[in-house]
C-alpha cells in the first residue's frame, strides 16, 4: 500500500520535530520509514498511525504508555523520545568520518603518483624559499593563508548554496579538513611556549608547516568540491 503525499509530508515533519536537523540524514530516514510503514500496512493490515508508531519504536525510540490515554498514544508515542534517531545520527557521523578519511588518503596517494602534482608542490616550496630569503616576515601571513584554505572553501560553499547548510555529509567533510588545522595548532602551541609571542617565533616555522601540510590541504579542497557536487545533485533532485 502506497502512502499519500500528505502522509509522507507528515513523516518528514515528524522527523523534523524529533530533531533530525540534517536534511541528508532526514531523506535517508524518510525513505526507510516510508518503505517500512508501507510494508507493515500491506502485510499486517494495520493503519498508518499504528504502522508509523511501530517503526518509530523499531528505531529504539522509547515510549512509556503508562498514564497515557488511548486517544493520545499515537501523538505522545512519536515525540516522547528520539534517542533512536540520535543514535542513528551518531552512527552516520562515524561512517562518514571513515568514508572521508579513506577518500582523502586515496586522493593523496593519487596526487603523489602524478608528475603534475610534484611540479605544483615543488613550485609551492620554491615560493616559500624565495619568500623566506627576501621577506621572511611575510611567511606567517602567507603560511596562515595556505593553512586556512579549506576553511575559506567551506565558508564559500556555505554562503553560495543552501544545500551545504545542515548537511551531515558536508559537516563531516569539514571536520576531516579541520584535522590538518588541529595538527598545525598542536605544533604551533608546542613551539610558542619557547617564545614570548608569535612575532618572535622563527619565520621558517610557518613556511615549513605550510609546505608540509600543503598536499593534505590540496586534497581536502578536492574532497570539498566532490561532496558539494554530490550534495547539490541530491538536494536539487529532492527539493527543487
Amino acid at each position: 500500500m502506497k502512502l499519500t503525499k500528505q502522509e509522507i509530508q507528515f513523516i518528514d515533519s515528524y522527523l523534523i520535530k524529533n530533531e533530525v536537523k540534517f536534511w541528508d540524514v532526514r531523506l535517508e530516514l524518510l525513505d526507510h520509514i516510508v518503505s517500512a510503514v508501507e510494508d507493515k500496512m500491506t502485510n499486517e493490515g494495520i493503519s498508518f498511525n499504528e504502522a508509523l508508531l511501530d517503526v518509530h519504536r523499531g528505531f529504539g525510540n522509547q515510549f512509556i504508555e503508562y498514564g497515557v490515554s488511548k486517544n493520545k498514544i499515537f501523538e505522545k508515542g512519536l515525540y516522547q523520545s528520539n534517542s533512536g534517531f540520535k543514535k542513528f545520527i551518531r552512527q552516520k557521523q562515524k561512517e562518514l568520518g571513515r568514508k572521508y578519511r579513506k577518500i582523502i588518503w586515496k586522493h593523496l596517494k593519487i596526487k603523489f603518483s602524478t608528475f603534475k602534482f610534484w611540479l605544483e608542490y615543488a613550485s609551492v616550496i620554491l615560493l616559500f624559499i624565495i619568500l623566506y630569503q627576501f621577506k621572511p616576515e611575510a611567511c606567517f601571513g602567507v603560511g596562515l593563508l595556505v593553512l586556512i584554505l579549506p576553511t575559506i572553501y567551506s565558508s564559500y560553499y556555505s554562503f553560495k548554496d543552501k544545500s551545504t547548510r545542515k548537511s551531515l555529509s558536508f559537516s563531516m567533510a569539514t571536520s576531516s579538513a579541520m584535522a590538518v588545522w588541529s595538527l598545525y595548532n598542536l605544533s604551533f602551541y608546542i613551539l610558542k611556549n619557547n617564545y614570548e609571542n608569535v612575532l618572535s617565533m622563527p619565520h621558517s616555522f610557518f613556511a615549513i608547516v605550510a609546505c608540509v601540510f600543503y598536499p593534505m590541504i590540496r586534497v581536502n579542497i578536492e574532497v570539498y568540491k566532490k561532496v558539494y557536487n554530490e550534495n547539490k545533485k541530491t538536494f536539487d533532485l529532492k527539493f527543487l
